[in-house]
């Protein structure tokens, strides 16, 4: 594509990335054009840190959904889909988190560990982002963050608790400690 920033993330581990509980972890891709001046001209996956809430549109956002099909929907009077109910979560609804080092689509299917919802090809341990450059954009600045936790996994734990007061004291020691803030894995300056 003419006008355009390819953004590679590349997995040298021997785990998915990002790796651990589906409910929360995730990695995207913060993108900032600027203009000569330093003026900032677009951003896509910018992260509100006073409301713990990520802007996904216009980018990459590393990550494993889970939910309930609708035998388990029906057998639980719920809604089928995306969820957080992690003992009754039985699909796998979204996983695109980037493949380790000696990836290969049968192993991975062979033990219910495929990507859904995104391809990589046998030995692909990296994704691409392709972002349309802006007219008038001179830099761009690059950010790859990681989440250990999102708020709404979070305000699930708060919500939907309603045997005990644990769900609150979670909530309550997440926005003690920050809310989880994104930490940065990598940056670099086109």
């Amino acid at each position: 594509m003419d006008n355009a920033l390819n953004v590679r993330v590349t997995n040298w581990s021997g785990h998915k990335l990002p790796t651990g509980f589906p409910e929360g972890r995730r990695m995207w891709l913060h993108v900032r054009f600027l203009d000569y001046g330093g003026n900032l001209l677009e951003e896509r996956g910018h992260y509100d840190y006073d409301e713990a809430y990520l802007h996904e549109e216009g980018t990459t956002v590393y990550e494993m959904k889970l939910g309930m099909d609708e035998d388990i929907a029906a057998a639980t009077n719920m809604e089928p889909g995306e969820s957080f109910h992690l003992v009754l979560n039985n699909v796998i609804m979204k996983d695109n988190r980037i493949p380790p080092v000696g990836f290969t689509n049968a192993e991975f299917e062979a033990i219910k560990a495929a990507p859904v919802g995104e391809t990589f090809q046998d030995g692909q341990h990296w994704h691409d982002t392709l972002y349309q450059i802006p007219v008038g954009a001179s830099e761009a600045v690059v950010t790859l963050w990681f989440q250990t936790t999102s708020r709404e996994y979070m305000e699930f734990l708060r919500d939907k608790n309603v045997t005990d007061d644990r769900g609150q004291i979670a909530w309550d020691a997440y926005v003690a400690r920050g809310k989880s803030a994104p930490v940065a894995m990598d940056s670099i300056i086109y």
